[in-house]
């Protein structure tokens, strides 16, 4: 009877959670400026990384990465002009599911195969090799730390507990903390944190914490993580913003200080993060139909709207909106105005006046709206019903 029971009140716990949450997300969002986040392109990725996943920064021009499922087993580094400088092969591993990088303070190269789109593998790893800078020629054999997650029961669980596919890794005090990207359905927005040790061998991957990301696919899966060395700072990457958490207890990084930066413009399909100093980021984005291959730089911490940056006297209203928009500004000047969906689409726009927008012809959903002037921005989510 205990074994029924525990469960309901972990799912009667989690209902709860995401309904205060959702709650609280509506409060906040809606009509308030976001933090925002810009990216400069810097180059194309090599073509031969077509799938690019994650990356890793051994110096500011000399990035590693790797291409993801049923892809080779191989690593590929390549400068910020986009020229191919190496090709690593790791002779003893397979690429099921290659999704993310890390870096100990050794410089050792921890590979995430631990891709899991089903939630029905029982074969998740990570490959540790020496840092690939200092390997002399193209092969190298890795060692192996296998692990399972230790709240998995079934494989795959049911659609609404699809929530073990492991796409972001960290190092951080000799251990790996692994973040769920969630495929859950109907989504519930939490994003589970694991922890294991960073050594060879077969191990359980213990629960440490949970945190609600958002209640649609491009808010709540996280893409890849990074840690910045330096500060702490930990780093979750979405298709929509970068989630940051700093001034946390032990390594409990979801009790830390949470910040959220969304991007200033919609982006394609990004992969991989890591901090290439205190003040950057690198990104790297999968080359598809609606992604460009490219890798970018931001600057950070992010330059907050709420800021210099941001454009004051801007109200629009209402929101949620069925029709028409009402843009009320103290400035006489005309603001540009774009929308765009939660997927990246710009929306083109249609009927507007300088003081009203028709979004009629929006279908129901979440878009983002940038207002903009003389380089100063407002960006806020908008809710169409």
């Amino acid at each position: 009877m205990t074994r029924f029971f525990l469960p309901l009140l972990i799912f009667s716990l989690t209902i709860f959670s995401v309904s205060l949450s959702a709650q609280t997300e509506s409060n906040i969002h809606l009509n308030s400026p976001l933090k925002t986040i810009d990216t400069r392109v810097i180059t194309k990725i090599p073509p031969i990384l077509k799938e690019s996943s994650g990356i890793a920064v051994t110096n500011p021009n000399t990035i590693w990465s790797h291409n993801d499922a049923n892809n080779t087993n191989q690593l590929f580094c390549f400068d910020t002009t986009g020229t191919l400088l190496r090709t690593l092969t790791v002779i003893n591993a397979t690429n099921v599911d290659w999704e993310d990088l890390t870096m100990d303070n050794l410089g050792r190269l921890y590979i995430a195969d631990a891709g899991n789109n089903d939630n029905d593998r029982t074969d998740l790893k990570i490959y540790r090799i020496p840092n690939p800078d200092n390997i002399a020629g193209n092969i190298i054999e890795a060692e192996t730390i296998k692990f399972a997650l230790e709240d998995q029961y079934q494989f795959p669980p049911p659609a609404t507990n699809k929530n073990f596919d492991i796409e972001s890794i960290l190092w951080k005090n000799d251990s790996i903390f692994l973040f769920t990207k969630n495929r859950s359905s109907p989504q519930n927005g939490f994003c589970k944190m694991y922890k294991l040790p960073a050594n060879p061998g077969t191990f359980i991957a213990q629960l440490a914490g949970s945190i609600y990301l958002g209640s649609v696919n491009e808010e709540a899966r996280v893409c890849s993580a990074d840690i910045n060395p330096n500060t702490g700072e930990v780093i979750l990457l979405t298709v929509t913003k970068i989630v940051s958490f700093t001034k946390y207890p032990n390594n409990d990084f979801f009790r830390g200080e949470k910040n959220e930066y969304y991007f200033s413009s919609p982006q394609g399909q990004l992969e991989g993060v890591q901090f290439v100093d205190n003040q950057r980021l690198y990104i790297t984005e999968e080359n598809s139909k609606r992604s460009a291959g490219n890798l970018y730089e931001v600057r950070w911490p992010g330059t907050s709207t709420v800021d210099e940056y941001l454009l004051k006297g801007v109200n629009i209203y209402p929101n949620p909106v069925t029709g028409n928009l009402i843009i009320e500004k103290e400035i006489n000047e005309p603001l540009q105005v774009d929308i765009w969906d939660i997927k990246g689409r710009m929306m083109e726009v249609t009927e507007k006046t300088d003081s009203m927008i028709n979004l009629q012809h929006l279908k129901p959903g979440i878009y983002f709206i940038r207002l903009s002037n003389n380089n100063k921005l407002f960006i806020t989510r908008l809710v169409k019903q």
